[in-house]
């Protein structure tokens, strides 16, 4: 009966923080709308405070459900091995992505259905599909610059990884956690193409963060992950630096063959901080029963 009415508590509090999470950026729409400031223009500047108040949303979440509890986020210091750990598993997801949308974009060759998908995403992920490039001014491209390398993967991370599979990983185990956080940060990405790559990007994730027992691991993985996978490119397409069109389309296809090729190295960096974790935790049993031992001997003694 407890265990229920845990899982239900756990249910009630993740879908808590879906909605919180959904009505902040829905609130900012509406306000953008209000004030009659188009997104679409402003998008860098959208971004930043929606970001803002996630992240401060969030931290208060987290600081008021750990009262008097085991903290529900964890930010332990990063080692070099664990950050080498971190860059490898952001290029491999990276690689993982884009393997997943160049079979999408075979599929769609003979499946109109995905074609409509596909097309859906690239307006989704391209800052200019329903602005031109003149319209944005300078400033919001360095404000979504930043708001993509570093506010909102925080924000994300802080809600998912933290939060969400912070709560899940109460009742369940980091599996099962890692996979129903994976399942609502698809879900909540919207774009049904990006469903896909979002659930094993998701999962990684949190299983990275579980082995780590830092949300500042996940943290640098999504803003490497973001900062590779489109702001880059993004930011030069902007115009701010010059015209790079030739050289971010050339630069694209060798970073994605560089990409695919990490798979490999994250593989074993994945598996490096399995094994690191395992590690740790034998040896905290280890101490543990000598403790337990030297008290028993302790009290003989008496």
């Amino acid at each position: 009966m407890n265990k229920t009415i845990n899982v239900l508590g756990v249910l009630f509090r993740v879908t808590i923080a879906s909605l919180l999470f959904i009505l902040i950026q829905l609130a900012f729409y509406m306000g953008f709308d209000l004030a009659g400031v188009d997104v679409n223009v402003h998008k860098g500047l959208f971004s930043v405070l929606y970001g803002i108040v996630t992240v401060g949303a969030f931290l208060l979440y987290a600081f008021i459900r750990s009262y008097k509890r085991e903290k529900l986020i964890e930010h332990r210091r990063m080692n070099l091995i664990t950050v080498f750990c971190g860059i490898v598993l952001a290029f491999g997801l990276l690689g993982i992505v884009t393997i997943y949308l160049e079979n999408a974009i075979r599929i769609a060759q003979s499946f109109a259905p995905m074609q409509e998908q596909i097309d859906t995403y690239n307006e989704h992920i391209d800052r200019y599909a329903n602005v031109e490039v003149e319209a944005v001014p300078y400033w919001d491209s360095i404000l979504e610059f930043i708001a993509s390398c570093l506010v909102i993967p925080l924000a994300e991370e802080l809600v998912f990884r933290g939060v969400i599979f912070g709560e899940f990983k109460t009742v369940f185990n980091p599996w099962l956690s890692a996979l129903f956080s994976a399942l609502v940060f698809g879900l909540l990405h919207g774009v049904s193409i990006h469903i896909g790559y979002a659930l094993v990007c998701g999962f990684i994730l949190a299983m990275a963060y579980h082995y780590s027992g830092s949300i500042w691991l996940t943290f640098m993985i999504h803003a490497i992950f973001n900062f590779m996978g489109s702001t880059l490119f993004t930011f030069l397409d902007s115009g701010i630096l010059g015209d790079f069109t030739y050289a971010t389309r050339t630069a694209s296809i060798y970073l994605a063959v560089f990409e695919e090729i990490c798979i490999i190295p994250a593989i074993a960096g994945y598996v490096l901080l399995r094994t690191i974790y395992k590690s740790k935790k034998e040896e905290e049993a280890n101490t543990q029963k000598i403790n337990e031992n030297e008290a028993k001997s302790e009290e003989v003694t008496v």
